[in-house]
């Protein structure tokens, strides 16, 4: 997809599940201070290459859980 903005209310940090609904089934390097979306990807092979092209730090990489995907409980 693309680069993500950044927050517009600095220092207040969001929290993470309403982030990540923004853009369910995707990939997403998320500030590490802010909870900001910097970038997202249909794949994590995608938003590996966003995070080398533009140099992103400070991120953590999480995949934002569809409503519509099944839920793993548990295996057996």
């Amino acid at each position: 997809m693309s680069s993500a903005g950044t927050a517009p209310d600095a220092g207040v940090k969001r929290p993470l599940a309403e982030v990540l609904a923004e853009v369910p089934g995707c990939w997403v390097a998320v500030d590490r201070q802010t909870n900001e979306p910097r970038a997202v990807a249909k794949s994590p092979y995608e938003l590996a290459a966003i995070i080398k092209s533009d140099r992103l730090t400070g991120v953590s990489v999480v995949r934002a859980p569809d409503p519509l995907e099944p839920e793993l409980v548990g295996l057996g």
